[in-house]
């Protein structure tokens, strides 16, 4: 992402917001443009020589901050390293020719009577000691120096992607002091909804959550302001999560933003008015080839019950539960829910079962791993029905059980 120094923002008010590029203008694009093919030219040679080019090109434009920071988005696409053909290690170079110099100080270019030490002398000792050139010595003594890595490999991407990527991360850049986030996200298909939660629990965002399917979810992220001190780490994780939101279909977003001493300015996002773009990837269909295996092998029994992936949602308040495939009735309407408890960590496997004693659901069918550490006694109190799988999960019996637990 853009360190603080390279976000660009403007103030009205209680407001902030960022100073967004017009991703579709014929300049922005050509500077992309520009950018990305010197990136690629300097492919193969040292950082150092790339960051100096990229002065070069900057030279007294009055964009300075915009050519800094789409700089940044594509060397945070690059991959560099270490140039050495010997395998030697630069400090160990160093160490014996600095030792050297130490003992012969002064090391001159060109030898006299009183100074008869020279630098390749030191170089030439050195080759001798380790079995190679002095060439080899002088052009490796530093190779280890970030400026001297080499850039090997660089995901090139299009100047419009570019541009996107822009804006999005001068949005993540104002979240760096967010102490509170308020969301609604609204007629959303239930995977979106999914998505949403699964982000906010992988980057460990404190949250409350209300609503339901029907008529939407506010979420509550609250940030260091509930830990007692401003945090920019959390910031950090707020402006990660961003992108996430970004791939929900509707949404509203105001966030509390901490700009100096006890000041505090808000900004607001939605899906109605912004044209941002999530580089995040949309989650697959399936969180497992188990899922999906399943799913394909109940379809076949060609039964009157309709399989649908993760569409009811049970709305916990702090959390959500989403049972992992819901089953129709195609003639009265009956319904019934399967989760699947598979391979998972103990702690998680702990909050699962607890999630789904909470959740209460009478017509809930779990199937549950035979690998996993638990036994009998430790899902007798489970609302519905559960049974235990090895390999694979029997969509026959899936099916005999949802039978006898369905409900209209």
């Amino acid at each position: 992402m853009l360190t603080a120094d390279l976000i660009r923002t403007w103030k009205q008010g209680p407001y902030i917001g960022p100073k967004y590029l017009n991703a579709e203008d014929s300049g922005y694009l050509e500077l992309a443009r520009r950018l990305i093919d010197l990136f690629v030219e300097y492919k193969g040679h040292p950082r150092g020589e790339l960051q100096e080019a990229l002065r070069d090109l900057l030279a007294d434009s009055p964009d300075y901050l915009i050519h800094r920071g789409l700089s940044k988005l594509l060397m945070d696409r690059c991959e560099f390293q270490i140039s050495q053909k010997s395998g030697l290690d630069p400090k160990l170079l160093r160490a014996k020719l600095f030792h050297l110099a130490v003992e012969n100080a002064p090391v001159v270019l060109a030898p006299d009577i009183i100074h008869p030490v020279t630098k390749y002398d030191l170089l030439h000792t050195v080759a001798l000691e380790l079995n190679t050139t002095p060439e080899t010595v002088a052009a490796e003594m530093y190779a280890d120096l970030p400026q001297n890595h080499l850039l090997s490999i660089f995901d090139a991407p299009t100047p419009e992607w570019l541009l996107n990527r822009y804006n999005v991360a001068l949005a993540q850049g104002i979240l760096y002091k967010c102490v509170r986030m308020r969301l609604i996200a609204y007629r959303n298909i239930p995977a979106r909804y999914k998505q949403l939660f699964k982000f906010i629990k992988f980057y460990r965002l404190l949250h409350s959550i209300t609503g339901d399917l029907e008529s939407g979810y506010e979420i509550l992220l609250d940030g260091p302001v509930s830990l007692f001190r401003l945090s920019q780490k959390y910031g950090l994780q707020m402006a990660l999560f961003l992108p996430a939101l970004l791939l929900c279909t509707k949404w509203k977003m105001e966030a509390e933003i901490v700009t100096g001493e006890d000041q505090k300015r808000y900004f607001v996002l939605s899906s109605d008015q912004q044209t941002l773009e999530s580089h995040y990837k949309d989650a697959a269909q399936y969180d497992s080839l188990l899922e999906e295996k399943f799913a394909q092998r109940f379809e076949q029994l060609q039964s009157e019950w309709r399989i649908e992936r993760e569409t009811e949602i049970v709305n916990l308040k702090e959390t959500v539960f989403i049972p992992d495939f819901t089953f129709r009735h195609q003639h009265d309407g009956r319904m019934a829910l399967l989760e699947i408890v598979g391979f998972w960590r103990s702690d998680y496997l702990k909050r699962k079962i607890e999630k789904i004693r909470r959740a209460n659901l009478t017509n809930l069918v779990i199937a549950v791993s035979s690998t996993l550490n638990v036994s009998e006694s430790d899902l007798q109190d489970l609302p519905g029905f559960w049974f235990f799988f090895k390999t694979a999960i029997d969509p026959k019996e899936v099916l005999k059980r949802i039978e006898s637990v369905a409900q209209s």
